[in-house]
């Protein structure tokens, strides 16, 4: 019996610690290649704007305002409102936040790219830790949205 126990505490201490190792670093897949985001994980807990494959994963992308810094500017001002967010990177028309959830802390990436050509922002956002997000990172998305449209319709 006392073998189990030990066995037991071993492996809650070992997923414990892969957790705290995977919230704690900046993914391998962030960034944007050739106007790219990196694929979807088969886990339910990301969304795109570039997915097709899954319609419950698919986001709309925003619009981009007049000007990559006038956009810019409302992306910024929108992470800025939304809070519990830290910009990692931002650079020419990509950006990359880390949210932090309030309950566990854990860390989802948030990415953006304007796309002038299409004159539109994509939109990417995966949690870091677990199989299911819950539908937290469509909900972040959804509230992105709005602040961010909001910040669009006072341009000008």
């Amino acid at each position: 019996m006392a073998i189990i126990a030990i066995l037991l505490v071993a492996l809650v201490v070992g997923v414990t610690a892969k957790m705290i190792w995977q919230n704690s670093r900046v993914p391998d897949y962030v960034g944007v290649q050739d106007g790219q985001f990196a694929p979807l994980p088969k886990s339910p807990n990301a969304v795109s704007s570039q997915t097709q494959e899954t319609a419950s994963r698919h986001v709309d992308p925003l619009p981009m305002l007049a000007t990559l810094e006038a956009t810019q500017a409302a992306l910024a001002d929108t992470l800025q409102e939304m809070g519990r967010n830290k910009v990692r990177k931002a650079e020419g028309p990509y950006m990359h936040a880390v949210f932090t959830t309030e309950q566990m802390g854990y860390n989802d990436d948030v990415e953006l790219w304007i796309d002038e050509q299409a004159g539109v922002v994509h939109y990417r956002s995966q949690s870091r830790v677990g199989y299911s997000d819950r539908g937290l990172n469509k909900t972040r998305y959804d509230r992105f949205s709005s602040i961010y449209k909001g910040f669009a319709n006072t341009e000008g």
